[in-house]
């Protein structure tokens, strides 16, 4: 992987990892345009931890505030709910993740590799995203089941192509929670999801027997940093989008790069 390369995907991964046009899909996509090796695995350890880095730069005081609530009641609230409380509904929705990564992980590997499909996972969040338009937002609170919807709706969006915060965030305005706490429960729910996936990573990486002294550690490193960097603005840029009433329109892009993906194959 060159160091231009190298660059473009850092900056695909952080951007579409928290923007709702799914990372995976577009991952998939360039490395196929690039025709580049598809599944680089120390590449896929290194942008998650760039992007899980962002996250957790971006809400660090939510995260303290959280920590500290689990283990003391007298902890500041996080948007109105304890931290024990958020701990157990990030937990719960979890748990569909986990069943479905593992259960699946041969199925949503094979997906990779089926560009065309790609771009109908792409479709069909473009019209997720563009079903959110005449919600108004109910301000109900976070539940226990809706947690649990959530993270259902985040398992769907393991394959390729199905946004993560596209899936999380829509589905919780659909269940009528605040457009400002679904996102922000949508991305403290992304935290062990990309945990998640960078230990799956390493692990494989392990496994297959790769060698570091192999590795470009100057490609690697600028991906890291743009990754990182490009995420963090990605939080900021879907926050002001759903104040602003124009997360439905990521629709557009997510239809026009899923159509390119079924016409090019």
């Amino acid at each position: 992987m060159s160091l231009w390369e190298a660059a473009l995907l850092g900056l695909i991964q952080g951007l579409t990892e928290f923007l709702p046009v799914s990372s995976s899909g577009h991952l998939a996509l360039a490395e196929g345009w690039l025709r580049l090796p598809p599944g680089d695995l120390l590449f896929e350890v290194v942008v998650h931890v760039a992007t899980l880095l962002a996250v957790l730069a971006y809400y660090r005081r939510d995260l303290i505030a959280i920590i500290l609530g689990v283990f003391s009641s007298d902890a500041p609230e996080v948007a109105g709910m304890s931290g024990r409380r958020w701990a157990g509904l990030i937990v719960l929705g979890t748990i569909p993740a986990v069943i479905v990564g593992f259960g699946l992980k041969s199925v949503i590997e094979a997906a990779f590799g089926d560009l065309r499909g790609v771009g109908f996972n792409m479709m069909a969040t473009g019209a997720l995203l563009f079903s959110t338009m005449p919600l108004l937002g109910r301000r109900l609170k976070l539940s226990g089941s809706a947690a649990l919807l959530i993270g259902i709706a985040q398992s769907v969006a393991i394959l390729p192509g199905v946004s993560r915060s596209g899936s999380t965030i829509s589905t919780a305005m659909w269940l009528g929670i605040d457009r400002t706490q679904a996102a922000r429960f949508s991305f403290l729910l992304s935290i062990p999801a990309i945990a998640g996936a960078f230990v799956l990573h390493a692990a494989d990486f392990v496994q297959a027997g790769g060698s570091f002294a192999e590795v470009d550690w100057g490609a690697m490193s600028v991906a890291f940093v743009i990754a990182a960097v490009s995420g963090y603005f990605a939080v900021a840029t879907i926050l002001r989008a759903l104040v602003n009433r124009w997360f439905a329109h990521f629709g557009i892009w997510c239809w026009i790069v899923g159509i390119l993906a079924i016409w090019q194959w």
